[in-house]
């Protein structure tokens, strides 16, 4: 009799404990699945909060990220025409840089009158819509036969009281060390872009106004960060001032040579006008 009792007993732990594997097995299937189905959830909400501004799909082409306005036409002409450039950077397949006064970090260029600071106080502000605004282009060159177009990947703006700040490395969350963040077009670990057309020197591809309201007044300098991809041709960018810029070398050249070819028509003349009435 007492064997029979250990006999059930040992039977009814077995049947016990084979339920409650089960039940566990049970309990791990519906975690992974709860954890598969937060993560697909995770990526479809960051894939659905990226935005891309595709600027080349026609000249009155625009788009905003965080509160900056981008277009593919300018909206509102100043200035005298030259391209003054404070930033230029060149790499492939990715380029990435900023402006300053202390020397040349990542993919920037040489000379300085190419790449230097901007004073804040310089700025001049456009209203759009009721909203000032600071004002930047981008003059993007690809080259290559046939691809002419530039994905900016990311678009930071600081503020600073000096001009020659030269960190050589990005923060975790991907911004720089250049003073105060007034905007950034990829706050929050989003995947942001803006998509150029890149068809030669001397145009504006990309023109981005950003809200004064952002920008710390106060400070003296203004850093512009960026990066992005392209096939090896430089970018450069140009901010819209109340000084006028100073057009580059080339732009004098047809000017020397007419005036040139004047004074040197005048003292041909004259000389000749000498001899005749010898």
């Amino acid at each position: 009799m007492i064997n029979m009792v250990i006999m059930e007993t040992a039977a009814m732990i077995t049947r016990r404990r084979a339920k409650d594997n089960r039940n566990m097995n049970t309990i791990r299937v519906f975690s992974l699945s709860a954890l598969l189905i937060a993560a697909a959830a995770l990526l479809l909400a960051t894939s659905a909060h990226a935005t891309i501004v595709d600027l080349t799909t026609s000249a009155n082409a625009s788009g905003d990220i965080n509160g900056a306005l981008f277009f593919a036409s300018d909206q509102q002409a100043a200035g005298t025409g030259f391209i003054d450039p404070f930033l230029r950077v060149q790499a492939s397949p990715t380029e990435q840089g900023y402006n300053t006064d202390g020397g040349f970090p990542f993919d920037d260029k040489n000379p300085h009158n190419f790449q230097h600071s901007v004073l804040l106080s310089s700025l001049m502000q456009f209203n759009l819509n009721g909203m000032e605004y600071f004002k930047f282009t981008l003059d993007a060159n690809q080259s290559g036969a046939s691809n002419h177009t530039f994905t900016m990947t990311q678009l930071q703006i600081y503020t600073a009281n000096s001009g020659s700040l030269l960190p050589t490395s990005l923060n975790a969350d991907g911004t720089i060390a250049l003073g105060s963040l007034v905007y950034n077009m990829n706050a929050g670990g989003t995947t942001n872009t803006v998509v150029t057309t890149a068809t030669g020197s001397g145009k504006y591809d990309a023109v981005v106004y950003v809200p004064v309201s952002l920008f710390n007044l106060s400070d003296k300098f203004v850093y512009l960060f960026f990066a992005g991809q392209g096939n090896g041709g430089f970018e450069e960018w140009n901010a819209a001032t109340e000084v006028n810029p100073i057009p580059e070398a080339s732009t004098f050249f047809p000017i020397i040579g007419l005036l040139a070819a004047v004074f040197s028509t005048q003292f041909v003349r004259r000389r000749q006008l000498q001899q005749v009435s010898k």
